[in-house]
């Protein structure tokens, strides 16, 4: 099924699922395709001994690694680095299997490992190999997935005022049920505070300023007590602590405040009734 489409000026890019179609815009073309064979080919776990042809397939690969190094590898060890391989590296597939050879063949710099393996393919060697390449896998397909997403975001069509209007309505319901049963509404974005603040639907004068910062301080110092760091980030929505100030922490703290005060006041029914798409341009 056709996802998204999209086209830029130089280059055209579909995306079929997971799969990339086309050229994805200052992206290496191996890269591309190490990260569409990891949604399209068999995991080495999904592989059976039913599955003769492939199990031969990595037998051939791994003779083709010790030929790459001068080393003859004997039919018993070809027997066990094909079983020691997919039962410890389950979730890479046999094009990984070939990419990591090639790899090693050309002595790219690519894998950053200090394995040697001294005229023999040693289950050390081979493990040592493949973890190096793994972590290189991973390396791509995370920047890849980033560059696709950040490619359909930018090219993706503008919501529709109705769909926007709908999700902002869905938006109050769920953060108002969230205040009437006495949670924390935690405002992800400040989407609702930016609302709020847009359309002057609350008056944040000298006393609610006070009291929005005193909880921001109270949230603060509640959170860095914390020895849980997760319940730290969940407080400033996944914001990098280490990276934050404590002055913006306590501000945040103190719109969450503005937020859950006007939540609790406003008349759900109303706000629904008057709510326009003009008081969204914020």
């Amino acid at each position: 099924m056709l996802m998204t489409k999209l086209v830029s000026q130089q280059n055209s890019l579909i995306i079929k699922g997971k799969v990339i179609v086309g050229n994805l815009p200052n992206t290496n073309s191996n890269d591309v395709l190490i990260y569409n064979k990891k949604h399209t080919e068999k995991k080495l776990k999904e592989l059976s001994t039913s599955d003769k042809a492939e199990i031969t397939e990595i037998t051939k690969i791994v003779a083709q690694w010790g030929y790459a190094l001068g080393i003859t590898v004997v039919a018993q060890d070809l027997v066990t680095l094909n079983n020691f391989i997919r039962e410890n590296f389950p979730n890479l597939n046999i094009f990984d299997l070939k990419v990591c050879v090639k790899l090693v063949s050309v002595d790219s710099d690519l894998l950053e490992t200090d394995a040697e393996h001294y005229g023999k393919l040693t289950l050390i060697y081979v493990s040592k190999v493949l973890k190096a390449y793994e972590r290189y896998k991973s390396g791509i397909c995370f920047e890849v997935g980033q560059k696709v997403s950040k490619f359909q975001e930018s090219n993706k069509p503008p919501m529709s005022k109705e769909e926007r209007l709908k999700n902002f309505k869905e938006l109050l319901l769920y953060a108002k049920k969230s205040v009437e049963q006495r949670e924390v509404y935690f405002d992800t974005g400040e989407s609702i505070y930016n609302f709020i603040r847009h359309n002057k639907l609350v008056n944040i004068d000298k006393d609610l300023i006070k009291k929005a910062m005193d909880s921001g301080e109270k949230e603060f110092r509640v959170a860095v007590s914390d020895s849980k760091v997760g319940n730290l980030k969940k407080m400033i929505n996944d914001v990098d602590f280490n990276n934050t100030k404590k002055e913006d922490l306590i501000k945040r703290g103190a719109r969450r405040f503005v937020v859950n005060f006007w939540l609790e006041k406003m008349n759900l029914d109303d706000i629904l009734k008057k709510l326009t798409y003009e008081m969204l341009l914020y």
